[in-house]
């Protein structure tokens, strides 16, 4: 009998490894929570938040900055600038494919980084606000800490 118990205990906890390994990224819902975390941070100011959570290299509109330092700065910057992140209405998520480079630049710099660094299972989410436009690339994958990739904001 103990064996039966044991035996259907590891097909049962096998079924459940497999579930959560053959879903490595998360679902429209998660990727919408995951951005909307992003959004309410840019909104709030919180540099030091941001920054842990970006990615390496990170885009910046045209720019590449290679080293934390650089992006902590940049995130400081925006906090301290006073710009108002606040969406105007919905956001959009609009996944990753090969043509997502040209909503940041028409430059071969941005172009070779959406190959080598943008992430294959993203979204790039858009939002209007009262001053312009704003695109944050999120990544989808579950085990990455570092979910925000790059960044362009577009004055009106």
């Amino acid at each position: 009998m103990a064996v039966k118990k044991i035996t259907g205990g590891i097909c049962a906890g096998a079924a459940v490894l497999l579930l959560w390994t053959g879903c490595s990224t998360l679902g429209m819902a998660g990727t919408e929570k995951r951005a909307l975390h992003g959004v309410e941070l840019l909104e709030k100011g919180r540099a030091e938040r941001l920054a842990a959570a970006s990615g390496m290299p990170f885009l910046f509109e045209t720019e590449i900055l290679p080293a934390p330092a650089q992006v902590e700065a940049l995130w400081k910057g925006l906090a301290d600038s006073g710009y108002d992140f606040s969406p105007l209405g919905e956001l959009i998520l609009e996944p990753v494919d090969e043509r997502t480079w040209e909503q940041f630049s028409s430059s071969r710099d941005v172009e070779l980084w959406f190959e080598h660094h943008a992430p294959k299972k993203g979204v790039l989410a858009r939002w209007e606000t009262a001053k312009g436009q704003v695109y944050l690339l999120v990544d989808r994958l579950r085990k990455t800490f570092r979910p925000y990739r790059a960044l362009k904001v577009v004055d009106k």
